[in-house]
């Protein structure tokens, strides 16, 4: 034993944001974490969930790591049941994580989680690489709304707006 205290898991906070002029989006956009960190979504304004893209999920596309859990906060409120609503996830499995806002994934409401090192699982695939699944596609707006892997590895935090 090298007599370190072993590392403390980090809790990390996004918040879901909706403007007065409809721009609904994740903040920041694309973080780095290590495994075993929390994710803890913070609902600032408007109304949005925070669902992982996986065929769980209304069969949508799988852009998580394929032994991960998805998850689905369902619709969160600002004020109910309060003020600033928060959901949170463990990330357990290294690799790349998509998710996005169901009421507003059209708008282009998404985000990229990368747990230690993105590896090459379904989330650093093309969009719509499994063509015989007939999953549901990540729509066109919502693809290029997704910070780049890359950005997010050099930057560890990356904010669209």
């Amino acid at each position: 034993m090298s007599g370190q205290a072993p590392a403390v898991a980090a809790t990390v906070e996004i918040k879901l944001v909706q403007t007065p002029a409809g721009d609904a989006y994740f903040d920041p956009a694309g973080v780095r974490i290590a495994a075993g960190d929390t994710v803890r979504w913070v609902q600032i304004s408007g109304f949005h969930s925070v669902t992982a893209y996986h065929p769980g999920n209304d069969n949508h596309e799988l852009r998580i790591p394929a032994s991960a859990q998805p998850w689905d906060s369902d619709i969160l409120l600002a004020d109910y049941p309060k003020r600033g609503s928060t959901f949170e996830h463990r990330f357990t499995v290294p690799g790349v994580y998509d998710y996005f806002c169901k009421p507003h994934e059209m708008a282009g409401m998404v985000g990229r989680i990368v747990v230690g090192d993105p590896g090459d699982g379904p989330g650093t695939r093309p969009f719509g690489y499994a063509p015989g699944k007939h999953w549901k596609p990540v729509p066109e707006v919502a693809q290029k709304a997704f910070p780049p892997v890359a950005e997010i590895l050099q930057k560890v935090t990356v904010h669209v707006r």
